[in-house]
């Protein structure tokens, strides 16, 4: 696995975002990670597979669009499992990847797509994530000498399709940067003077989306942008912290 940005000294992350393609993390939580990296958070991508099936671009311009993005979000890691796209199955060899790389990362956070979608990738990315989440912990399932590890919760992400939300992030204080973010990956999104097919992303109806998805979940708890966020496990509330949400 190839690391981006490494520092020595990071024996363990914040958190890690799981995510099926490249820009799918920044597209679903860059305003995210922006907010977290500002105030010092260590947080890593963890990119599934190189998108070799994308209609536009190529291999070669999404890894310099990647490397771009990432220095702009501040990222303490990134890697890529180079699981094939289109073809991500829950199987042993497939586990095993994520699994390494919870436990050797120790993240507290893991965010995931949401497991109901129109891509079919990040359906099955979710529900590899979400198995490979629990086996991380079981002490019988060897790593080498990595040792069993659980973070502490997992949030799912949405991307196409609305999604239950348990908590809203605001990211007003760093929506523009994160559309600056966007702009590295030229071949994939909005670009007037691009000759290659249009896809679903590709459109200005996209690009416009971007922003109204933002507002309209920023609205819903009374700031200009935000990013909702799903738990299947209760979010624990006491009587300091019920007062900041």
């Amino acid at each position: 696995m190839q690391i981006k940005n490494p520092i020595s000294n990071i024996k363990k992350l914040d958190v890690i975002i799981f995510a099926a393609h490249p820009d799918d993390a920044e597209i679903n939580c860059g305003g995210t990670i922006l907010s977290l990296t500002a105030v010092g958070k260590n947080v890593g991508i963890v990119d599934l597979t190189l998108g070799e099936l994308s209609t536009r671009g190529n291999l070669k311009l999404r890894k310099k669009e990647t490397d771009t993005a990432s220095e702009l979000l501040k990222l303490s890691f990134r890697t890529n499992l180079k699981i094939s796209d289109g073809n991500i199955e829950i199987n042993k060899i497939n586990k095993e990847k994520i699994i390494r790389v919870i436990r050797e990362y120790r993240p507290k956070i893991v965010f995931a797509p949401y497991p109901h979608d129109r891509h079919p990738d990040h359906i099955n990315a979710s529900n590899l994530i979400r198995e490979s989440f629990f086996y991380s912990g079981l002490s019988k399932i060897k790593t080498g000498n990595l040792e069993s590890y659980r973070p502490k919760n997992i949030y799912y992400y949405r991307n196409a399709v609305d999604i239950p939300i348990s908590f809203i992030f605001d990211i007003s204080k760093t929506f523009q940067k994160k559309l600056e973010v966007l702009k590295c990956y030229r071949s994939q999104f909005y670009n007037s003077d691009s000759k290659e097919p249009q896809t679903f992303i590709s459109s200005k109806l996209f690009d416009n989306e971007v922003e109204a998805r933002a507002r309209h979940f920023g609205f819903k708890i009374g700031v200009e942008f935000g990013e909702p966020y799903y738990s299947h496990n209760a979010i624990k509330v006491n009587d300091e912290s019920l007062f900041k949400i």
